[in-house]
């Protein structure tokens, strides 16, 4: 069931300190929770409500997240509705990263439009046929794309599930898992005529999901570069605006 969007925020709500008071405050959170978890351990007493009130505080500091990044708005959005995380250590605990420079793999582009698009990919019932998935942290959402028809991971189309995902590719994915119905129509970018994705890339633009390059004057130069590889914060507010879009249409209802 999909979750009720009643308004979705363009003004961030969250203020993101990044100080290295910020930092020491999270590494004593960190260091917080190993200490209860090894209390649980000697003791065993049950922390897990404290533990998880403590996941949830670290689980929302980016130090590499500031105010005055463009794509502050739709990181910090996407993190509180629960559609991104930040990078986590070999143990499994937040580093506070999210690297929004680094380039999007197709496998985490998939997570987030599906977690955008509220699909429990704990609730589909087959198993990923990709060659790559079975020991991919991603096997459950790729198994959820092949049973829902995601192009991008089609079988036998087996996309490198590592690999960083292309601008067009990125869009695909979002589309198809919201469902969206995209018809047969050309783009007005003048680098996407006959690209495989133009009808997807036209789409995505006549809705304001996204927008073509312009220059340092804000001009547009008519194109979009859809073999390019599109980084974390790109892809977040590619992501953001397909949201924002599916909350016009609920509360046009």
């Amino acid at each position: 069931m999909r979750r009720p969007i009643h308004i979705i925020p363009v003004v961030i709500v969250l203020t993101l300190i990044v100080t290295s008071a910020a930092r020491a405050f999270f590494d004593e959170i960190a260091q917080l929770k190993q200490e209860l978890q090894l209390w649980e351990e000697v003791h065993a007493a049950d922390f897990t409500d404290v533990i998880e009130q403590l996941d949830d505080i670290t689980g929302t500091v980016f130090t590499d997240v500031t105010e005055e990044d463009w794509f502050t708005s739709y990181v910090s959005s996407l993190m509180d509705w629960g559609v991104v995380s930040g990078y986590k250590d070999s143990a499994g605990r937040p580093t506070g990263k999210f690297k929004p420079g680094n380039y999007v793999t197709t496998a985490e582009a998939l997570k987030m439009a599906m977690k955008a698009a509220d699909i429990d990919e704990t609730q589909c019932d087959t198993v990923a046929m990709h060659a790559s998935a079975s020991e991919h942290w991603a096997a459950s959402y790729i198994a959820c794309a092949e049973e829902k028809g995601v192009r991008m991971f089609k079988i036998p189309d087996e996309t490198s599930l590592d690999r960083p995902a292309r601008r067009a590719e990125v869009i695909t994915i979002i589309l198809d898992s919201f469902g969206d119905d995209v018809m047969p129509v050309y783009s007005t970018f003048n680098d996407t005529r006959g690209h495989i994705f133009e009808s997807d890339i036209a789409h995505a633009q006549l809705y304001g999901i996204v927008g073509g390059d312009t220059n340092k004057d804000g001009v547009e130069l008519g194109t979009f570069r859809p073999d390019d590889p599109i980084n974390r914060a790109e892809t977040a507010k590619i992501v953001y605006q397909r949201m924002k879009e599916e909350a016009r249409k609920e509360l046009a209802l």
